[in-house]
């Protein structure tokens, strides 16, 4: 993670025994109630209906499992609709609304038995004309055997449905806030330093380009108080001239103006006047590299959608570089330099190692960043989540094989060899690796549509990023686990001949 700048350079893991006692006692403890709660089960079932079950499979919800499915569809709808209406730009970080797209898988896994029916006879329709007994075995034994198909589904659901869901909070996240930079942030072409900053020599020389609007912007930490020296908070800001705000820069004010500020102005976003209870007038004093500078607070804007959304006077900055500069036609805010005003720019910064772009492509290189870094930590943090579940795939195929001799026996003395009966078995498990991702596909769909939702009121038409690659790769992963393990299970399961396995207890 630090390598591939998905944590800071200060971040450590520390060794602290107590999380993994704590996993131990609860693991224990959740085996044993397990166990627990099914001897009870049984001591409570009569001979007549041990006898019935043993032919004809009980239903495949339970009371338990229709509570949690429904309270966790239940919360998924209703945690959205809160965040959307209150707080929507909690939308835009999948850290802050992950509760969401993980309540929406839940429900689908823990209510896949109902959802099983319906999604297999659309998947497994063309096999019912078929006239062959394999295909005719194959629909039948994933329609009657709803609990054994549902317990192959639910891990894969879960490893799909993670995946794709918290991905696309992320990438849409990503997507809203390069859009709503696009939309307060308007200038044709952007000057990238080399280094850590952009000189005093080069920016003069942009300066004297004619025809050519130059914006200068430094990114920093500041820390702002009273002018008795309390400290109130600590903010990340970008210090711009005064001219720029109203013109290049154009957040959304929810009360003061851009309009004409004065030159010790402070512009701060929705969060941080409400949680420092700062207003428009209010004179705090900033601290920009531990300088004391006073400035008054001119405008109150909309709440920032990749932390703090604040502006300082450039005017207050000192000798601190511009980490990057705007550009566009002194004819008008936004419109592109000529040829000729390129070619001038490219001049001034020769020698300086800073380069010029358009801003479309400053934006692409963002978005580029944000991917990357967001594909790096899911391999780390969803890797980990998919590793055990394709485990729990693994180990549910293969006590369903073991436990299905005698039906694997009987197909024998009917007449199947063994490589149609593993055939069988392994396009069953085929057949379920489908109806998850059917299923991953609907809690994806349902995360979309609610994240949507809340992000169309920070940006008109918000975009929606489905992160299509790493959700095929996913299940192809979990189809290539789950055909390796049903056809060695299955093998393993018919090993002995036919007759000697049908009289085997169950």
């Amino acid at each position: 993670m630090l390598d591939h700048d998905v944590a800071p350079s200060w971040f450590t893991i520390p060794v602290d025994p107590l999380p993994l006692l704590v996993s131990f006692v609860i693991g224990v403890a959740a085996a044993l109630a397990g166990s627990a709660a099914t001897l009870v089960r049984v001591s409570l079932v009569r001979p007549i209906e041990v006898l019935r079950e043993s032919a004809v499979e009980r239903r495949g919800m339970t009371p338990v499992r229709w509570l949690l499915g429904t309270g966790m569809l239940i919360g998924a709808v209703v945690a959205g609709t809160v965040i959307g209406r209150t707080e929507p730009h909690l939308a835009a970080s999948a850290r802050k609304y992950e509760a969401v797209p993980v309540l929406y898988v839940g429900a689908v896994a823990l209510l896949a038995p109902i959802l099983l029916r319906p999604v297999v006879r659309l998947l497994v329709g063309p096999l019912r004309g078929s006239a062959k007994a394999g295909p005719l075995l194959v629909r039948e034994n994933v329609l009657t055997s709803r609990r054994r198909t549902a317990a192959t589904v639910a891990p894969i659901v879960g490893a799909v449905g993670l995946v794709a869901t918290l991905l696309t909070v992320q990438k849409s996240g990503d997507a809203v806030v390069l859009a709503r930079q696009r939309q307060e942030i308007h200038a044709a072409n952007v000057v990238v330093p080399g280094g850590p900053g952009i000189d005093s020599g080069t920016l003069a020389r942009l300066a004297a380009v004619p025809g050519v609007r130059i914006t200068p912007v430094t990114s920093m930490n500041i820390r702002i108080g009273t002018a008795e020296g309390e400290q109130i908070d600590s903010l990340s800001t970008n210090a711009v001239p005064a001219a720029a705000l109203g013109a290049t820069v154009t957040p959304p004010v929810l009360s003061g103006s851009l309009t004409s500020p004065p030159e010790d102005f402070l512009v701060i976003d929705e969060h941080a006047a409400e949680s420092d209870g700062l207003s428009v007038g209010d004179r705090v004093v900033t601290l920009p590299t531990g300088a004391r500078v006073p400035t008054v607070i001119a405008a109150v804007v909309a709440r920032g959608l990749n932390g703090d959304d604040t502006y300082l006077s450039a005017s207050l900055t000192g000798a601190m570089t511009p980490s990057r500069v705007y550009l566009d036609s002194s004819a008008g805010t936004g419109l592109p330099l000529d040829e000729r005003q390129t070619a001038a720019v490219e001049r001034a910064l020769a020698g300086s190692g800073a380069r010029l772009m358009t801003y479309d492509a400053y934006l692409e290189a963002q978005r580029a960043h944000a991917a990357e870094q967001t594909d790096n930590a899911a391999v780390v943090v969803l890797g980990i989540a998919l590793a055990y579940a394709l485990i729990a795939v693994a180990n549910t195929l293969i006590m369903a094989m073991a436990g299905r001799r005698r039906e694997f026996a009987l197909l024998g003395l009917a007449g199947a060899v063994r490589g149609q009966i593993v055939g069988v078995a392994v396009a069953e498990s085929a057949v379920a690796v489908a109806v998850a991702a059917v299923l991953a596909a609907v809690a994806t769909g349902l995360t979309a549509v609610t994240q949507h939702a809340s992000l169309n009121r920070l940006v008109t038409g918000a975009p929606t990023v489905i992160p299509w690659t790493p959700t095929v790769a996913t299940v192809a992963l979990c189809a290539l686990v789950t055909v390796v393990t049903a056809s060695r299970a299955a093998r393993r399961a018919t090993r002995r001949r036919a007759v000697e396995a049908a009289g085997v207890r169950e």
